[in-house]
């Protein structure tokens, strides 16, 4: 009994979470990456890209499409609609261009950088301008169809009054 849990415990260890996941350089991929680990690509990827780990995109890596990512670390080229959950990071030799959201940002002196970039997850900041939208409509929409009540239309009229005077 001992030993076979010191087995399956051992067995554990070697299946963490910390896993890399690697595309080498010389290598295309079209298509979709789901992965609970973290993910190096030094090779090319396009398509719609999702980990719950650390995108590593080398220094001659090429990803463009649709990545969601805990962290990401960019040496190379990314490119596309991008959501970082934590930190981006874009080194000295990065490219990165499309619509980026992330938690936090770092960029290296000699990093290029194209596009929108937004701190925040996008899911969240659509859902409060959809909030302020609504608010802001429905506030005209008071404005504009409000009845004046009887003490409005009597102070109305002595402001006229007064006025003349």
């Amino acid at each position: 009994m001992i030993g076979s849990l010191k087995r399956s415990a051992g067995t554990q260890a070697t299946h963490s979470d910390n896993g890399i996941n690697r595309i080498v350089e010389g290598t295309v991929i079209e298509g979709t990456i789901q992965s609970d680990s973290n993910l190096r690509i030094d090779g090319k990827f396009s398509g719609e890209l999702t980990t719950k780990g650390r995108l590593v995109v080398g220094p001659k890596g090429v990803v463009k499409g649709v990545i969601n990512c805990l962290c990401c670390d960019v040496e190379g080229i990314l490119e596309g609609e991008v959501t970082v959950l934590e930190l981006l990071a874009m080194k000295s030799s990065a490219t990165v261009q499309g619509d980026l959201f992330y938690g936090q940002l770092s960029v290296e002196a000699g990093a290029k950088a194209l596009g929108t970039f937004r701190m925040g997850v996008p899911k969240n900041k659509k859902k409060i301008e959809e909030k302020a939208a609504s608010k802001a409509d429905a506030m005209a929409s008071l404005k504009s169809s409000r009845i004046p009540s009887e003490a409005d239309v009597v102070s109305h009229k002595k402001q006229t009054v007064g006025a003349g005077t």
